[in-house]
């Protein structure tokens, strides 16, 4: 069912890789401006929406930067409106077992997904504060081993970085629901998208969540017909 977000501002972090297109799309689909923040050039030059009209997107935006993230929702609100929703898709994926990741690479994990994170939803809450729209809506993404640690197995840093996307999710449902902003996440097993069938060729990746399943997932939490569902992590496996 196609939600109606007619006129809803909408940011999508991480809006430019695979799951984030399909959610943007959905989301243009269904009425809604989406603003995308890119890490990069090359991101941006890949993205399919940079040059639709109800599209502001802008490149050199590192969210683990406090006061970049917090520059990008000013001017995203400044070019498309107050703020109903803010997704948080960034992060980052990686394998290793404790023997062979160091402090750094553990770092690097909690900054690519809790930090990016973190920083998305501070700005979001102050900028959903400031609209007039009575509330407004979050969603961040979790995974599997972060609500399943022991699934995490050879991921620690990974599984620990999204365990807090889980955490925060929860914590900050409970801070502001009193201000009608529910915070839910989706917690994905491995989805479907081209690099993952290129990194694992032998898996039976119809198993696999799809990344247009995920988004019609993701807009409903985030549409004003949600009116109760709030700190969840809501699993979305697929049949994996």
């Amino acid at each position: 069912m196609q939600p109606d977000l007619k006129d809803k501002h909408v940011v999508v972090t991480g809006g430019a890789g695979a799951l984030g297109t399909a959610v943007v799309k959905l989301l243009q689909d269904s009425g809604a401006s989406c603003s995308v923040p890119c890490y990069n050039d090359d991101e941006l030059k890949s993205f399919t929406f940079k040059n639709n009209e109800d599209a502001f997107c802008q490149a050199g935006i590192d969210l683990t930067d406090e006061e970049q993230t917090q520059t990008f929702y000013a001017e995203a609100v400044e070019q498309q409106g107050s703020l109903w929703a803010s997704i948080h898709i960034a992060g980052g994926f990686g394998m290793g077992n404790i023997a062979d990741t160091p402090l750094n690479d553990f770092n690097k994990q909690l900054q690519m997904n809790t930090v990016t994170c973190y920083n998305a939803c501070r700005a979001a809450v102050h900028w959903i504060r400031e609209s007039d729209q009575g509330g407004g809506r979050i969603v961040n993404i979790a995974s599997r081993p972060g609500i399943e640690p022991r699934q995490g197995k050879g991921m620690t840093a990974y599984t620990v970085a999204k365990a807090g996307v889980a955490a925060l999710t929860e914590s900050l449902a409970a801070e502001v629901v009193d201000e009608n902003i529910l915070v839910n996440a989706i917690a994905p097993s491995i989805i479907d998208t081209p690099q993952n069938r290129d990194s694992m060729p032998d898996a039976d990746y119809t198993q696999w969540p799809k990344t247009g399943d995920l988004a019609q997932q993701i807009a409903y939490l985030i549409s004003p017909v949600n009116q109760v569902t709030r700190g969840g992590i809501i699993p979305v496996y697929g049949k994996s």
